[in-house]
C-alpha cells in the first residue's frame, strides 16, 4: 500500500510541476470551436508542406536559441484538428506547437502559416513588452513580420502573382530595397488578418486602419483590424533588428524596431513612453 501510495504521489506531483511550467502559454488566437468544422476544410496544404515550413523557422531560429542555452522544439500536430498554436518554456526547452487544424483553415495560405509559426517564435525571441519570457501577443505578431519574415525570404525570389492594390501602394511608398518581398509580406498579413476577422466576425482592411489609442500596453490578442496593422508596421518598418538580441526594456527595443512613422507599432495596442 504505501508503495501504491508512493507511486501515485510521485505522478500526481510530476503532473502538478508539468502543468506550473506550462503555466503561461501563449496562443495565436484565442481558444475557439472553429475546428468543429476542420473536416470541411482543404486549402491543399499536404503534410510534407506542412514540415517543410516549419522546418525553415526550425533551421534558422534553432542555433540562435543554443547561443542562449536553449533548445528550440516545434511539435508537429498534423492530425490534430485544433484552429491555433501555441508558444511555451519547459526548462531549457524553448516550444512551438503547430496544429494542422490551422494549417488547413480556407484563409490560410502557406505563408500566412508560416508566419503563424513566426508569430509564436516571437514569443520566445520577440522581447519587450513582455510577461517574463514572453513577449506580448502584438509584439509576436509585430516580430513575425519585421524580423522573422524578411530572415526566411530575403533571399527568396518572392515574386507574387497578385497583390490589392492599396497594399502594394503602401509597399511602393514607403519602402527601398526589396518590393517584391514586401508584397509577399502584405499577402501574407491578409491571411492571417482574414482568419483573424472570421473568428470574431470583424472585418480587416489595409484601407480601415484602427485609429484607437490604448492607455497602456494591452497584452492579450488585439481584434482583427489592429493586428492586420501590426503585420503593416511590422513589414514596412526598415530597422535591422539583431537576431542575438532578446530587448528587455522599451529603450533597448527602440535600436531595432521603428519609434515613429509607418513602421511604428501600433497605438491600438502598444503605449510608448517617450
Amino acid at each position: 500500500m504505501k508503495k501504491l501510495f508512493f507511486m501515485f504521489l510521485c505522478v500526481f506531483l510530476s503532473t502538478q510541476m508539468f502543468a506550473q511550467q506550462r503555466i503561461n502559454v501563449k496562443t495565436f488566437m484565442p481558444a475557439n470551436n472553429l475546428n468543429e468544422v476542420d473536416g470541411l476544410y482543404d486549402n491543399g496544404m499536404t503534410e510534407a508542406e506542412f514540415n517543410a515550413i516549419i522546418d525553415e523557422v526550425v533551421n534558422y531560429y534553432a542555433p540562435i536559441a543554443n547561443q542562449y542555452g536553449a533548445n528550440f522544439v516545434v511539435n508537429r500536430l498534423w492530425n490534430d484538428s485544433t484552429v491555433n498554436a501555441q508558444a511555451y518554456q519547459q526548462g531549457n526547452t524553448w516550444y512551438v506547437d503547430m496544429f494542422g487544424g490551422l494549417a488547413r483553415r480556407p484563409e490560410i495560405t502557406r505563408d500566412g502559416f508560416q508566419m503563424v509559426v513566426c508569430h509564436e517564435t516571437g514569443h520566445h525571441f520577440g522581447g519587450f513588452p513582455a510577461n517574463g519570457w514572453a513577449a506580448y501577443e502584438g509584439q509576436a505578431d509585430y516580430f513575425a513580420l519585421h524580423v522573422c519574415a524578411k530572415n526566411l525570404w530575403a533571399n527568396q525570389p518572392n515574386q507574387v502573382p497578385s497583390i490589392q492594390p492599396y497594399a502594394k501602394k503602401l509597399c511602393d511608398q514607403n519602402v527601398k530595397g526589396n518590393l517584391n518581398l514586401c508584397y509577399r509580406e502584405m499577402n501574407a498579413s491578409y491571411s492571417l488578418a482574414s482568419l483573424l476577422a472570421a473568428l470574431g466576425n470583424e472585418t480587416a482592411s489595409f484601407q480601415t486602419p484602427d485609429k484607437s489609442k490604448v492607455s497602456r500596453t494591452n497584452p492579450d490578442h488585439p481584434r482583427a483590424q489592429c493586428r492586420l496593422d501590426t503585420y503593416v508596421a511590422g513589414n514596412l518598418c526598415g530597422t535591422q533588428w539583431n537576431d542575438y538580441v532578446i530587448p528587455q526594456t522599451e529603450q533597448e527595443s527602440a535600436n531595432y524596431l521603428c519609434t515613429t512613422g509607418v513602421g511604428a507599432r501600433p497605438r491600438c495596442w502598444f503605449k510608448p513612453s517617450f
